[in-house]
C-alpha cells in the first residue's frame, strides 16, 4: 500500500491539478491509463479543429466565386491532412507527463476504486488522504447494434483514420455531429446525416438554429425526423433501414454515432465506496466541487455540471485554490458559453428564447443580421445572425450568434454578462468601425430602445 496526501483518477484536465501540486510540494498519484491530457488534446477538441480549419478553408475556397475570382477546388487530400492532425497531436502525453514535477508519481494503469480513498492501479494499491475523481466521459454507443457485427466508429475513432471515406452517416445532430458532417463534407465525402429532431442543434436558440439548418443543410442529405430502425454491414458497406418522412435506405461506406457522450464512471468501482452516483452515471457534486464523501471531489465531465473543456479547467483552477490556498467560497462559474465549430460556427451563452418563454419569464430580444452591418455586408454573409435577449430592467439574460467568428463575437457579451449585466455596458462602449463587433452592438441598442427611460443606462456606463 502506498500512501499519499492526493490521489487523482484521470488525467485530463486533472493533470493541471497534479502540477499544481507538485510544486506545492504536495505528496501525490495521479492513475490514467493514458494518454495524459484526456480527451480535449488527443480525441476530442484540439485534433477536431485542426481538422475543421482544414475544412473551413476548403468551403471559403469553394464561395470564391462570391468574390468574382476564379477558384477551383480540385481533390482535398484527406490523407494528408489526417496525417498532418496526428503529427500536430503527437508528443502531447509525454509534455504533460515531463510537467509533472516534485513528488508526483504517475501510474499509467487503469483505476479500479476499492474504497472511497484507496484504488488498484496494476499491481500496486494507493490510498490517498484527499481524492479527486477526474475520469471524464467518452462517446455514448449506440443501444442495440452489435459492434461486431457492425463495425461503426465513434467520434474517438475517426482521429485514426487514414483517409476520409467516400461516403458516410452520421447518426446524431448535436454539435459533435454538426462539425464531423462539416469535415467529412468538405473532404469530398458524401455525408447522410440521421437525426430523430426536426432540425439539427436543438439546444441552440430556435432561430439561430433555424439559420444554421438553412446555411448548413444543403451540403448534406439530412434525414430529419428519423429513426434508425435496421442496421446491416456486408461486403465493406452499411445499409441502414429508417422509420421517418423520408424512408429511403441508406447505403454508405461508414458509419459514424454521434449521439453524445457519457461520465466515464462504468468499470471503476464506486460501487460499494459509498460515493454517489446518479441515474446517469455522473457523480453528483456540491458548489463546493465535493461528492458526499469527505475528502473526496469530483470534477470535469464526470460530475455533469458543464460538459466542456473550458469548464473542467475553471474547475481544476477553483480546486487548486481550495486544496493550496485554502479558499473556502463555493465556485462560480459565472455565464458558461460554449461553441459549434461547423460552417456557419455558432456561439451562445445564456438563456434560449425558447427556455424563456416556457418558464413565463418576460423578456425582450433583437435579431440583427450580419448584412445589417457594414462588414457582414462586405463578407456577403447572407445566413448568419446575432440575437441578444433581456429582462425589462436591462439585464442580459442570453446571446446567440450563427456566422462567421461567432465563437469571438461571443466573447464581447460574456464579461458584461459576469460582471455588469446591462446592455447600457455593451451600447456605451466604443466599437471598431465597420468590424463584425459592430453585430453585437446593434443587437444591444436595438434591446435599450425598447427599455424604460429610467432603465436605459447603469451609473457609470
Amino acid at each position: 500500500m502506498k500512501t499519499y496526501e492526493l490521489l487523482i483518477v484521470g488525467g485530463g484536465g486533472a493533470s493541471a491539478l497534479a502540477r499544481r501540486a507538485g510544486e506545492e510540494g504536495v505528496k501525490t498519484a495521479i492513475v490514467d491509463p493514458g494518454p495524459l491530457g484526456g480527451t480535449c488534446p488527443n480525441r476530442g477538441c484540439i485534433p477536431s479543429k485542426i481538422l475543421l480549419q482544414h475544412a473551413t478553408v476548403v468551403e471559403n475556397a469553394r464561395r470564391a466565386s462570391k468574390f468574382f475570382a476564379d477558384v477551383r477546388v480540385g481533390k482535398v487530400d484527406s490523407a494528408k491532412v489526417l496525417s498532418w492532425m496526428r503529427r500536430e497531436i503527437a508528443g502531447t502525453h509525454e509534455a504533460i507527463r515531463d510537467s509533472l514535477e516534485g513528488p508526483v508519481e504517475y501510474f499509467r494503469e487503469h483505476a479500479e476504486f476499492l474504497d472511497a480513498h484507496t484504488v488498484r492501479a496494476g499491481r500496486a494499491e494507493l490510498r490517498g488522504a484527499r481524492v479527486v475523481i477526474a475520469t471524464g466521459a467518452h462517446p455514448t454507443p449506440p443501444h442495440g447494434v452489435d459492434r461486431g457485427k457492425v463495425p461503426y466508429i465513434v467520434s474517438d475513432d475517426v482521429f485514426r483514420m487514414k483517409k476520409a471515406p467516400k461516403s458516410i452517416a452520421i447518426v446524431g445532430g448535436g454539435f459533435i455531429a454538426c462539425e464531423f458532417a462539416h469535415f467529412f463534407a468538405s473532404m469530398g465525402s458524401e455525408v447522410t446525416m440521421v437525426e430523430r429532431s426536426a432540425e439539427l442543434l436543438m439546444a441552440e436558440d430556435e432561430e439561430v438554429r433555424h439559420a444554421f439548418c438553412a446555411a448548413f443543410c444543403p451540403r448534406v442529405d439530412y434525414r430529419a425526423n428519423a429513426i434508425v430502425e435496421s442496421v446491416e454491414h456486408a461486403r465493406g458497406r452499411f445499409r441502414m433501414r429508417l422509420q421517418g418522412p423520408r424512408k429511403k435506405a441508406v447505403d454508405v461506406e461508414a458509419l459514424l454515432y454521434a449521439i453524445g457522450r457519457r461520465p466515464s464512471t462504468d468499470g471503476i468501482g464506486l460501487e460499494g465506496t459509498g460515493i454517489a452516483v446518479n441515474g446517469r452515471g455522473f457523480v453528483p457534486v456540491d458548489d463546493h466541487l465535493r461528492t458526499n464523501v469527505r475528502d473526496v471531489w469530483a470534477v470535469g465531465d464526470v460530475n455533469g455540471r458543464h460538459m466542456f473543456t473550458h469548464a473542467t479547467t475553471a474547475q481544476v483552477e477553483y480546486l487548486s485554490e481550495v486544496l493550496f490556498e485554502g479558499r473556502t467560497t463555493p465556485i462560480d462559474h459565472g455565464p458558461m458559453p460554449h461553441a459549434v465549430f461547423a460552417d456557419p460556427e455558432v456561439g451562445a451563452v445564456g438563456e434560449t428564447e425558447q427556455a424563456l418563454r416556457a418558464r413565463g419569464v418576460e423578456y425582450l430580444k433583437s435579431v440583427v443580421k450580419y448584412e445589417d452591418v457594414a462588414k457582414g455586408s462586405a463578407m456577403k454573409e447572407r445566413h448568419g445572425l446575432a440575437k441578444l435577449l433581456a429582462d425589462p430592467s436591462g439585464r442580459i439574460l442570453g446571446f446567440h450568434v450563427v456566422g462567421p467568428e461567432a465563437s469571438i463575437l461571443l466573447h464581447q457579451v460574456v464579461p458584461v454578462m459576469r460582471w455588469r449585466n446591462h446592455v447600457s455596458s455593451l451600447t456605451h462602449a466604443v466599437t471598431v468601425h465597420p468590424a463584425l463587433n459592430e453585430l453585437v452592438a446593434a443587437t444591444a441598442w436595438e434591446v435599450l430602445e425598447k427599455l424604460p427611460k429610467g432603465s436605459r443606462r447603469l451609473e457609470g456606463a
